[in-house]
């Protein structure tokens, strides 16, 4: 009866300090969360060849998604945030058209910073973006541990002009104390010229990824853009990357090409437009020759689409 008694104090006290919490940041009725809901419906015709060269022509989602951003002041000077992003596939590919991409919370600190946990992006992904300028192909060439992954915890802040992010993941299904996964980005905004630098490190099975990244405008219209990218196994065995991108818009079409290599592995030329015919509605094709290392096909690629966003 005492243990029972113990447990009926502890969820009573529970209550009340969840109480006392809502009572303390509940807004206002003038100050209620903002909400902005977004998403995209993409759609493609492809043709694609597979490794042994045999060209599929296919009819597919390209990356629909549905997501909600909200934000809220907490208190003065500090507010509340989260996302939570889902991926729409309009084949419906196994009767499971919704796939988790981000979903998460955290706080604005204001000069002290913002920190957030959840299902997030990769903070090295700030270098890899760089030539992530293709509506469909590209980008491929990057060395990268994830893009997205869950079980993180992200910080972001800025000092004397440069951006800091840190990511920490601790997933705890490894068996290994601490955090499986750090990686730290710094930037550095000069207006027409953008610097990045980062690592990944994953401790669980010890490979390092690290890269740089540029992206600089020449024009109003035309924007260069530049990684390299290295990943490091435990057996000291290294991949080198390198990829560069050149987008140009012509009125209301932008063209992009891009290149990009891994050291003594595939070579990725691509070639890829988007044409907007209003605020939300766009067309896109590509194309992308990869060039492989001897013994192995050459492949293409090439495809056409139709995107909405709101």
């Amino acid at each position: 009866m005492m243990k029972n008694n113990k447990k009926k104090i502890a969820v009573g006290v529970a209550i009340v300090v969840a109480i006392v919490a809502w009572s303390l940041f509940k807004p206002a009725p003038a100050e209620a969360a903002e909400i902005n809901a977004y998403g995209s419906l993409n759609y493609r015709m492809g043709n694609d060849e597979d490794v042994n060269g045999k060209s599929v022509l296919k009819a597919e989602d390209n990356g629909s998604s549905i997501g909600v951003d909200i934000s809220e002041e907490l208190v003065d000077g500090i507010s509340g945030f989260a996302k939570i992003e889902l991926g729409v596939d309009t084949d419906d590919t196994g009767s499971n058209p919704f796939d988790s991409k981000l979903a998460y919370a955290g706080l604005d600190m204001g000069p002290l910073g913002k920190v957030s946990a959840g299902r997030q992006n990769s903070v090295f992904k700030k270098v890899t973006a760089t030539t992530d300028v293709f509506p469909e192909y590209g980008n491929k060439a990057v060395q990268k541990l994830f893009s997205r992954d869950s079980h993180t915890v992200v910080y972001s802040t800025e000092l004397g002009g440069l951006t800091f992010d840190s990511l920490a993941k601790v997933d705890g299904s490894t068996g290994k104390s601490g955090a499986d996964v750090l990686e730290s980005t710094v930037s550095f905004d000069m207006g027409s010229l953008t610097l990045v630098a980062g690592m990944s490190d994953d401790k669980v099975n010890n490979v390092d990824h690290r890269g740089l990244g540029a992206t600089y405008n020449l024009s109003e219209a035309t924007t260069v853009a530049f990684n390299h990218t290295i990943k490091e196994t435990a057996a000291n065995l290294e991949t080198k990357a390198n990829e560069v991108a050149v987008t140009h818009v012509i009125g209301d079409t932008t063209v992009a090409l891009g290149y990009g290599e891994i050291k003594d592995g595939t070579a990725y030329t691509t070639v890829g437009a988007t044409k907007s015919i209003t605020d939300s509605f766009s067309l896109y094709a590509g194309y992308e020759m990869q060039d492989k290392i001897a013994g192995s096909k050459d492949i293409s690629s090439m495809s056409a689409g139709i995107k909405l966003t709101f």
